[in-house]
């Protein structure tokens, strides 16, 4: 026998080395196969691995690998369409769709636990075994021996109820339970073997039919373990279907009833008495849903729930897992469905008799949040450390909240706060203003205000920023030498430094122009600048005050005035503020944070409205400005809409400031007082150097280079309608044109990216003879260049060769074109005309009958031959002219 197990395992072994390696086909082995190898002599198994070059301990050990094997998992997860309704959810659909639309979308409670996706009729194979489980025919030990005999074993128990055990012959099994199969066949197994240890599990379970009918997700008969319960089976189904009920599932066996499972005690309560373990041929059936309701809002779990007959609001809630702390009991709304319309109920749930309110299929509840306005509190908002709301306490001040300056932001204004308490049941709102410096530090302090419960205090943040001040360290530590002024022209003569490769050139003459940044003061004393800087800040006057006034505006109805104010000019934040209790012009200029130092103290402005009937005037009135900040009887209260306008002084500006740069003595920027000319600039530079060349200065102001990009921009847009007027012009003839409108349109655009220069043409020869007319007044952020003598003739444009050629006093613009080569065929040589170097256009005389005055040629000076625009229409016409001809001629010959 040995023998033939011998010669069969050879051949198999030969079968599977021909197709592929050992690491292959031992994997594929059956366990059978494993089993006839394993009964082999262990001569045999020896000979038979070192014939075909087998590790025989892997071969031992591959059966093994099967046990431990990860299993294929047979239901996959499936996602609950939640926002689906159910055919009797759809016919409750009111004409308010879109709002039920955006309320919460709930699911119904529990169908998630069961759902899946099942792949296979047999999905449920994995489930522990009990020691009090039933051996019967159809189930697989597997036993393992080790110690004088190393072998394992998968026996099944057939129909008799026993097993064949190698060596021992038939051992009867069934009708024990799994922990007396261990002992009983443990026992059995070490009095015949010797010096043997045994381990005994069970390997496959035997399988059951049952039906799985009703509302599930996928009804049919399923191959269940012996061991599945009521839930394991609707599990294996996929679960409930949308119309399934989880509170009406029901077994039968032999056509009887034998459970009925409420699977809520299961989800809440986790009773599971009543999942009871299946039999072959039992079925279980899921019913049709029976009533529900919807519960949503301040609650727990918002779901729809499932209820049975005569259901109280109480147990609901229960159900639901109760309400949440911010849920309103006094108030719950119940929306039913009724014959006539949709009814509403309001119940009260502190009272028990609400509590015991009989739900019906279909309603909806709500359980809404209480209030989220706080009471009994003061709030803190802006540049505080610790925002939010505090407790309030009666007699409660403002010093209990702050206590000193530490509780403040760094950059916190403490001369001017205010606080926001509403009035009346209309929350109407006024605002009292106060200093938060004489608060925390002044004791009985009259700004030491008492507060009211709901106040709002607003602290608002200022443009000093103290972030360099608070750091450990400071990035970027320059090297100072000297005063302020010598650190900033070092510091800007690096900045120059690092620009020179971007600096930007006269278009015509090539000159470089100087950079357009130019130095400002430390102290700034721009409205813009600090507009900015206060905007980016979220404790801004801007932003905290924004709400503010628009709810004053909203409040002044049914004849109350706009209680608000305006003030402008020399302050430091200026623009609109509300205005406060007794508010007077003292604490109109604290709440704009003081006067500028470009302040004029001696006079400002007052407007004000005067309501009269059917209209209104405005009166201004101008009053001394110190006056009314020092003495009390000169200070006035301020009225609804009130202007305050504070002048700034004659002449104000600190941050004028031109440069000269080029051949002068002392180059470099300058501040300047209004009236000042170039002539002054000049001077003050140390004037002209031995090698400067004053016919070519350049001469540049901000204010013309934006006007020159205004025309620029003008100009291409015209450019672009004559285009387009050309285009429908060429449709319709039968002249051609060497270029299309596409190009042309590209020349238009390349227009826009010739950079605007704000260029002045000035004669500075005569400016420095003293001649007043030529002179300029300068303005800030003015630049004037003066180059040195470059002693060169440009000629551009359509001449053969365009190129730069050394001056030679006295000779014409003619001669010059003739060094260049001469003008090209399509050159318009009566347009010819010359750029001097300061900018000046000039024409040549160049017409035989009148002779005009004309001025030589200088160095720095540019002849530009611009091309004959008509050259090309020419050509077209002649040919559009010659095709007529020929259309003649070829008609005449017909008509010949």
């Amino acid at each position: 026998m040995n023998l033939m197990r011998y010669i069969l395992f050879r051949l198999i072994i030969v079968f599977f080395v021909s197709f592929s390696s050992f690491s292959s086909w031992s994997a594929n082995f059956t366990a059978s196969q494993l089993a006839q190898f394993k009964q082999l002599s262990p001569a045999q198994q020896q000979a038979l691995a070192r014939q075909y070059g087998v590790d025989l301990s892997i071969l031992m050990a591959s059966d093994k690998a099967e046990d431990i094997s990860q299993p294929v998992q047979t239901i996959q997860p499936r996602y609950i369409d939640e926002q689906q309704k159910t055919t009797e959810g759809d016919t409750q659909k009111t004409a308010k769709e879109g709002e039920d639309d955006a309320a919460e979308q709930l699911v119904n409670f529990g169908y998630d636990l069961f759902s899946g996706q099942p792949s296979s009729h047999t999905p449920v194979d994995d489930l522990p075994v009990p020691n009090n489980y039933l051996i019967a025919a159809g189930d697989e030990i597997n036993v393992q021996l080790f110690g004088s005999q190393n072998n394992s074993y998968s026996l099944n128990v057939s129909r008799d109820g026993s097993i064949q055990f190698p060596n021992l012959g038939p051992i009867h099994v069934a009708g024990q339970t799994f922990s007396e199969l261990k002992a009983n066949l443990t026992e059995r197994i070490k009095k015949q073997i010797l010096g043997i240890d045994v381990a005994i599990s069970l390997g496959s379970l035997r399988i059951m039919q049952v039906y799985v009918a009703g509302d599930v997700y996928q009804p049919g008969a399923y191959n269940i373990p012996s061991l599945a319960t009521v839930t394991q089976a609707l599990i294996a189904a996929g679960g409930f279907s949308k119309s399934g009920s989880l509170r009406n599932v029901t077994v039968r066996r032999e056509n009887k009833v034998i459970a009925q499972l409420d699977l809520y005690n299961l989800l809440l309560q986790g009773n599971n008495l009543s999942d009871i373990r299946l039999q072959s041929g039992d079925t279980v059936f899921v019913a049709a849903k029976g009533p529900s309701v919807s519960i949503r809002g301040e609650i727990r779990r918002p779901a729809v729930y499932e209820i049975k007959s005569g259901t109280t609001m109480k147990q609901l809630m229960k159900l639901a897992g109760g309400s949440k702390a911010s849920a309103y009991l006094p108030q719950l709304q119940v929306k039913r469905y009724q014959k006539n319309g949709i009814h509403i109920h309001t119940l009260d749930l502190t009272n028990g008799k609400d509590k015991q309110f009989v739900l019906q299929d279909g309603d909806d509840i709500t359980v809404n949040p209480i209030s989220d306005v706080l009471k009994n509190a003061v709030i803190v908002r802006g540049a505080a450390i610790r925002q939010g709301a505090y407790a309030y306490s009666q007699g409660m001040r403002i010093s209990d909240l702050f206590s000193s300056a530490d509780d403040l932001a760094p950059n916190a204004d403490l001369d001017y706060a205010l606080i926001v308490r509403e009035t009346g049941h209309k929350h109407g709102i006024k605002v009292l203003q106060f200093s938060l410096n004489n608060a925390i530090n002044m004791a009985n302090s009259s700004d030491d205000l008492v507060l009211q419960a709901n106040d709002q205090l607003f602290v608002f943040a200022t443009d000093l920023s103290l972030n360099e001040w608070k750091t450990e360290s400071v990035k970027q530590q320059p090297t100072t030498s000297g005063d302020l002024f010598t650190h900033s022209e070092e510091q800007k003569e690096k900045e120059g430094m690092q620009k020179d490769s971007s600096k930007k050139r006269d278009a015509l003459t090539g000159i470089e122009l100087v950079d357009s940044e130019k130095p400002k003061l430390a102290v700034q004393d721009s409205d813009k600048d600090v507009q900015e800087m206060q905007n980016s800040d979220p404790a801004s006057r801007s932003r905290l005050l924004e709400p503010l006034i628009s709810r004053l505006q909203l409040q002044a109805v049914n004849g109350e005035r706009a209680k608000i104010y305006e003030i402008s000019g020399a302050v430091r934040y200026p623009g609109v503020y509300p205005l406060v209790e007794n508010g007077s012009l003292k604490d109109a200029i604290m709440a704009a944070g003081g006067l500028l130092e470009s302040a004029a103290k001696d006079e400002a402005e007052l407007s004000r409205v005067i309501s009269m009937p059917g209209t209104i005037a405005i009166h201004h009135q101008t009053f001394d400005l110190i006056k009314a900040l020092t003495n009390p009887h000169e200070n006035f209260l301020l009225e609804s809409k009130d202007r305050v306008v504070v002048q700034r002084k004659t002449n104000w500006k600190t941050n004028n400031i031109v440069e000269i740069q080029g051949e002068v003595m002392h180059p470099g920027s300058y501040t300047i007082n209004q009236g000042e000319t170039i002539q002054d600039l000049v001077r003050r530079s140390g004037g002209l150097s031995q090698f400067a060349y004053p016919q070519g200065a350049v001469f540049s102001r901000e204010v013309l280079r934006l006007q020159e990009e205004q025309r620029m921009k003008m100009v291409t847009n015209n450019l672009r309608q004559e285009i387009a007027s050309l285009t429908l012009r060429r449709q319709s003839s039968a002249a051609t044109y060497t270029s299309s409108p596409t190009e042309a349109m590209k020349v238009v655009d390349d227009l826009l990216d010739i950079p605007a220069i704000g260029r002045l043409v000035i004669d500075l020869p005569n400016i420095l003879l003293g001649n007043a007319q030529d002179d300029v007044m300068l303005e800030d952020g003015d630049k004037l260049y003066i180059p040195p003598r470059r002693n060169t003739i440009s000629v551009l444009g359509q001449v053969q060769i365009a190129s730069n050629f050394t001056f030679k006093p006295g000779l014409s613009v003619e001669k010059y074109i003739g060094l260049a080569g001469g003008e090209k065929k399509q050159a318009d040589t009566d347009r010819v005309y010359v750029i001097r170097a300061n900018g000046a256009v000039m024409l040549p005389n160049q017409s035989h009958w009148f002779v005009r005055a004309e001025k030589s040629l200088e160095p720095g000076d540019t002849i530009v031959v611009p091309i004959d625009t008509d050259y090309l229409d020419g050509l077209s016409t002649f040919s559009t002219a010659t095709q007529m001809m020929y259309q003649i001629g070829v008609a005449w010959n017909a008509i010949k």
